[in-house]
């Protein structure tokens, strides 16, 4: 998955300088047929989080509905020609029309269809994570799913089932879960700043970056994620 020279190109080009060229990951030729279940009802469990009963581990705290909602993705995550490009041609398979008109309804189309990305539209008015090419570049991409996780989710909680989606909820769990490497930072972040016995953890002023980050996830921190944090903390001590 790296590229040792290469710039953007077609995605057929032959590697520079005897490189390796980027690729989208493919599933195995045994893998299963990609099957559907039914849209998420948005059922929640006793702490708030959404549950998919087939994956608990995988617990996002946020629909896909809620995070276009708030601002993410700098407004164009849904224009295929949203943002720069990336490595594999102008334009990335992703729109609206295969999901649920309820989620975009009353949404203004600069929180989604946006030819450029906007820092404003974001939640917390900050630039956060990669383009579309550095996406490409560093191998995360699967090609049933060009725009990457944030599209993997809206077809997951829609019903898609698929082989892929063991890699995509480990990332996810990488991120954000308890043992999530941003929603530790940003715990971390939280109790440096005073959050001992004060909803800090609400601040928006507090790691902003990281906050976005998370969003992007499906992600927010919550007072009993931080308190549990803190009880963690204390118990290893």
């Amino acid at each position: 998955m790296i590229n040792h020279g290469a710039g953007t190109m077609p995605v057929d080009a032959a590697a520079p300088f005897n490189g390796t060229r980027y690729s989208l990951l493919e599933d195995p030729a045994d893998a299963p047929p990609v099957y559907y279940l039914n849209l998420h009802d948005g059922a929640r469990d006793a702490d708030g989080k959404l549950f998919f009963e087939d994956a608990p581990e995988f617990r996002p705290s946020l629909t896909p509905a809620e995070c276009i909602r708030k601002g993410v993705f700098g407004g164009c995550y849904f224009n295929p020609r949203g943002g720069k490009p990336g490595i594999f041609g102008r334009d990335v398979k992703v729109g609206v029309e295969e999901f649920p008109p309820a989620w975009f309804e009353g949404v203004p189309e600069s929180l989604y269809l946006a030819r450029r990305y906007s820092v404003p539209t974001n939640c917390y008015s900050v630039k956060s994570g990669f383009g579309q090419k550095e996406w490409e570049s560093k191998g995360w991409m699967h090609a049933q799913d060009p725009r990457g996780w944030f599209q993997w989710y809206c077809r997951f909680y829609a019903g898609r089932r698929s082989h892929d989606d063991a890699r995509q909820i480990q990332r996810w769990c990488a991120c954000a879960s308890p043992r999530g490497r941003w929603r530790n930072q940003l715990c971390g972040a939280v109790s440096k700043s005073g959050g001992a016995s004060s909803s800090r953890w609400a601040d928006a002023a507090v790691s902003p970056v990281i906050r976005q980050t998370l969003l992007h996830w499906a992600y927010e921190l919550s007072e009993a994620d931080y308190r549990a944090w803190q009880a963690s903390k204390q118990q290893s001590k």
